[in-house]
């Protein structure tokens, strides 16, 4: 259950695990110093320059989740952090570390867009048999093409195409991708030659998939369908993004295909927009999900429908934040000054789904993102997000660690161990919220 912590400032704590999840976000990025070894698998991983682990800890399902791997999403989102890093850094020297963390980054991505899906990993006959089962086919990754390639949800850290069984595809990553790479841009980053292939591939292949149903967020294999979240970021990167797609004609398109698509997962009912389109069989509640507010937050829109302004998304929070509040037990008898610990959606059950580190921290950020958009209201958003913040820090031990989520009963961690999402999660909401507090005071600078 929740913790007393509150021995020292809420100012004070925010700014030890900023710099601790800093250190921590920097240490999953180009961990050339580790070696992955799957044994049944013939496969040792170490990785490359510019690759971004999920987690740096070595887990086989027993009961760690195995999460040694670059996965697109995650990556894009701990790069959003870095460009923020880069802005807010002090001093030059640190600047220049974030930057070139950035430019490797791209280097990396822009070498998994061409790997050559015929030089497949170790032969199957020197793995243990028992292990084969979890193997995609031979078929199924010789047929994996750069359209292909850019729908692979991971890859091994050291730039190798990942031949386990995964949910796939997935329409996402290179939305999110593109929205890091614009803003590290946007907040001063150089525009180098890669850089520039990057966000044109990534951009062109958005437009051409948009809209069109995949794996969603949480990647269950029984859900290929309609997701609102991979539609809102497909949204963002397109908006964001129109200078770097040819075809102004197909971008037109794409966006209003995407503006029909999210239309349609609105719930005039329940006041609710859905995490999936409504399907025989569901109740519309098993289709509230927290990944909305993460969709808001990484599309990144100014203004609009599917903004933080936008009053059906505020009406979706709250039937999130009041679902959770009721759902998750851990949320019963909080104190007053706390938001609810928030977890993906009622039906999870992954690791006995608890509440998630990136999804309550996303309640935060969008109150401080509204915060930045708000006149008169704006200190009450920011109180708002700062309820949520102090959820946080009671769910965090004393030495700032981070993992997916925590048990629904006890708090306690669980799942995946320092997962590089919830560090990154963390510094973007408190850059956010940063830059509101100082709009309360006086004029931002904070670069949409």
């Amino acid at each position: 259950m929740f913790t007393n912590r509150m021995t020292d400032d809420l100012e004070d704590w925010i700014d030890r695990q900023f710099q601790r999840s800093a250190m921590a976000l920097s240490q999953a990025i180009s961990a050339t110093h580790l070696t992955r070894r799957r044994e049944p698998f013939r496969q040792t991983v170490v990785p490359a320059k510019g690759s971004v682990l999920a987690s740096p800890v070595i887990g086989d399902w027993n009961p760690e989740p195995d999460y040694f791997f670059h996965w697109v999403r995650d990556s894009a989102i701990a790069m959003k952090a870095v460009a923020e890093l880069m802005h807010s850094a002090p001093i030059e020297d640190e600047r220049e570390h974030w930057r070139q963390s950035f430019n490797d980054y791209v280097e990396f991505s822009l070498a998994l867009t061409r790997i050559d899906s015929a030089a497949l990993p170790a032969p199957r006959a020197t793995m243990d048999a028992a292990f084969v089962k979890f193997l995609r086919s031979d078929t199924e990754l010789a047929e994996l093409s750069q359209d292909a390639l850019l729908g692979e949800p991971r890859f091994n850290p050291d730039g190798t195409i990942d031949v386990l069984h995964w949910s796939r595809p997935q329409f996402d990553g290179p939305a999110l991708r593109a929205l890091a790479c614009l803003r590290y841009l946007r907040l001063g980053g150089v525009l180098t030659k890669a850089l520039a292939q990057l966000l044109r591939t990534d951009v062109t292949f958005t437009a051409s998939h948009a809209g069109q149903p995949c794996i969603g967020p949480w990647e269950e294999p029984l859900e290929h369908t309609h997701h609102y979240y991979v539609a809102l970021v497909q949204l963002g990167a397109l908006v964001h993004g129109t200078a770097w797609i040819e075809n102004a004609g197909a971008l037109e398109a794409a966006i209003d295909t995407l503006n029909a698509s999210l239309a349609l997962h609105w719930s005039e009912q329940h006041r609710v927009y859905t995490a999936m389109r409504p399907v025989g069989g569901l109740d519309v509640k098993d289709l509230v999900d927290a990944a909305a507010l993460l969709a808001v937050l990484d599309a990144d829109l100014p203004d609009g429908s599917y903004s933080v302004l936008d009053p059906r998304v505020q009406e979706t929070q709250n039937a999130i934040e009041a679902m959770f509040a009721k759902e998750l037990p851990i949320n019963h008898g909080r104190p007053a000054d706390c938001g609810p610990a928030l977890g993906r959606n009622r039906a999870d059950r992954y690791f006995g789904g608890g509440a998630w580190y990136p999804t309550t921290i996303a309640a935060a950020a969008t109150y401080y993102r509204r915060a930045l958009c708000a006149d008169a209201a704006a200190n009450a958003l920011v109180n708002r997000g700062d309820c949520f913040m102090r959820t946080v820090r009671r769910l965090t031990p004393d030495d700032g660690a981070l993992s997916e989520q925590v048990d629904r009963l006890s708090g306690r961690q669980t799942s995946a161990r320092h997962l590089t999402w919830s560090y990154a999660a963390f510094i973007s909401a408190i850059y956010l919220r940063r830059h509101a507090i100082q709009k309360t005071t006086s004029s931002s600078d904070y670069d949409r």
